[in-house]
């Protein structure tokens, strides 16, 4: 077997595990409630930095189709 396929067979192997994967996590609600600013801030952050990457390529589209 080439090296390659070995390593391959290596990187694509599952782990064993000994039983059920640990839960730790217990979940609360929060202990104050976030405003509407603080929601708008959040959700305009989010949406500026998904969308604006592709506004620049769109607004610069014609840039990159010229070749110099």
């Amino acid at each position: 077997m080439p090296p390659s396929a070995s390593f391959t067979r290596f990187l694509l192997r599952v782990p064993a595990r000994a039983g059920p994967a640990p839960r730790g996590f217990h979940s609360k609600p929060p202990q104050q409630a976030l405003g509407l600013a603080e929601t708008a801030v959040g959700f305009a952050a989010l949406a500026v930095s998904c969308l604006g990457p592709a506004g620049w390529i769109l607004a610069h589209l014609e840039d990159y189709k010229k070749r110099e």
